[in-house]
């Protein structure tokens, strides 16, 4: 395969998944549109002389990407491109002008990858696929992508996501919770084998993907094969995904000397939609996902996600409080996660500088487990501290404390914490009259 002159791509836009192409052209007609999955950009493929693909022809390629409402043009972007035979890169170009002129002669039948990959410095690619000579079609007119011929599939880590474009938008890219839900999603079109149906990949021996957890002391948990597999996000997609729970280990949450929460556990679970596999998770540490996409040639890809615990802070919702009104707060702990309610119980220590014994509020109060809502308790000046209520006076501090007994290794200005420290976290705000001062001339 040689290159010669003219080979005009404009694209700048992340894109990987397309709908079928069997709706726009065929082979035949020397022109071919993608349009990306949500519909904002279509690609414009044409090629001279037009008609089937034959080897030992020079042919002139044209790649233009227009927006998908109004057509316009889109200029100034970078790339690379590629020509892919076999899954090998026979030939390879970049630019960052938005523009490459090139004349493409095949030498030999088969199917051809004409692939652009880091558009606009990001991990995306989008492939055309040309069937050559004796290979006069391919599925849905154009767009089959035959396995091992694209490149290696890619795995990212995202927040709650069904597609590629929302799991791009909400990956993760610092340290995750110990304790909740990450998604997986691999984007690997050559595996999908079936356009009519959502295909899985990972769930066989001799293609698995595997769950490594490291932390605490180089302890590992390790999720072999389990036999659900990633999940294509819809028909035709090529993007697979699933949810992993990091489960956290058992440790004591809320500081009463007992490991009582139960947390922890490594294991398959009953559906990549709701929870593919569960991980433990120690106090700080990484976990790695392997897939083996090529067993015979012992190609594997593979990423990893750094987790660890976080310093809590109390925060008032307002700066100062009138008397015998009420007074709310919001905890923001991410390590308790979405840990259900039964696993442990916590308390706030609320007292003000009229009242050091104060009252104590229930992080269960008006069935706020998530800790999604404020906290509140309410200040007055003429009976002792009872229930919710906080006896204050005016000009008095109010003091919110929570204890943190998930620490980060290293605390916010550079002191080292052991697994077993504990730090006070105190909110304070304060009291006025809640009547406005009236000067008398």
């Amino acid at each position: 395969m040689t290159w010669k002159t003219s080979l005009l791509i404009l694209f700048a836009t992340v894109m990987v998944a397309f709908v079928p192409l069997s709706a726009y052209a065929t082979v035949e007609d020397g022109n071919l549109k993608k349009i990306t999955s949500d519909g904002q950009y279509e690609i414009g493929m044409t090629w001279q002389p037009a008609g089937p693909i034959e080897p030992g022809i020079d042919y002139l390629f044209n790649f233009e990407v227009r927006e998908g409402m109004t057509q316009k043009s889109i200029d100034n972007a970078s790339f690379n491109f590629d020509i892919v035979k076999n899954g090998i890169v026979t030939d390879s170009t970049s630019t960052n002008t938005g523009t490459i002129t090139q004349t493409i002669s095949f030498d030999t039948p088969g199917i051809v990858n004409l692939m652009l990959t880091d558009v606009n410095a990001s991990t995306q690619q989008v492939d055309f696929t040309m069937p050559i000579g004796t290979e006069t079609s391919t599925k849905d007119g154009i767009s089959f992508i035959k396995k091992n011929y694209n490149t290696e599939p890619k795995i990212y880590f995202c927040g709650n996501s069904k597609d590629l474009k929302t799991c791009l938008k909400k990956q993760i890219t610092g340290d995750a919770n110990w304790f909740g839900k990450v998604t997986i999603m691999i984007y690997a079109p050559g595996w999908n084998t079936d356009s009519d149906k959502r295909d899985s990949i990972g769930n066989t021996a001799e293609s698995a993907l595997t769950i490594v957890s490291r932390g605490d002391g180089n302890t590992n948990f390790e999720v072999g094969t389990c036999s659900n597999g990633l999940i294509e996000t819809g028909t035709d997609t090529g993007v697979f995904y699933g949810r992993l729970k990091l489960s956290a280990s058992d440790h004591d949450v809320n500081n009463d000397g007992i490991l009582d929460t139960k947390l922890g556990g490594t294991s398959c679970k009953n559906s990549p939609f709701d929870e593919y596999a569960k991980v433990e998770t120690g106090r700080d540490g990484a976990v790695t996902v392997n897939w083996e996409y090529n067993p015979e040639d012992n190609k594997i890809v593979s990423n990893t996600i750094t987790y660890g615990w976080n310093l809590a802070t109390i925060k008032f919702l307002e700066d100062e409080y009138p008397m015998n009104s009420e007074v709310q707060f919001k905890l923001k702990e991410k390590d308790l996660g979405d840990m259900p309610k039964d696993k442990l119980k916590l308390t706030f220590r609320v007292w003000s500088d009229s009242d050091m014994a104060g009252i104590t509020v229930e992080a269960t109060q008006d069935k706020n487990y998530k800790h999604k809502k404020p906290y509140h308790f309410n200040i007055q000046d003429y009976d002792e501290s009872n229930g919710d209520n906080l006896f204050a006076q005016e000009g008095d501090t109010l003091y919110v404390e929570y204890v943190d007994t998930t620490l980060p290794r290293v605390g916010p200005n550079g002191e080292l914490n052991s697994k077993s420290d504990t730090l006070d976290i105190i909110g304070t705000t304060s009291v006025t009259s809640g009547y406005p001062y009236i000067t008398l001339r």
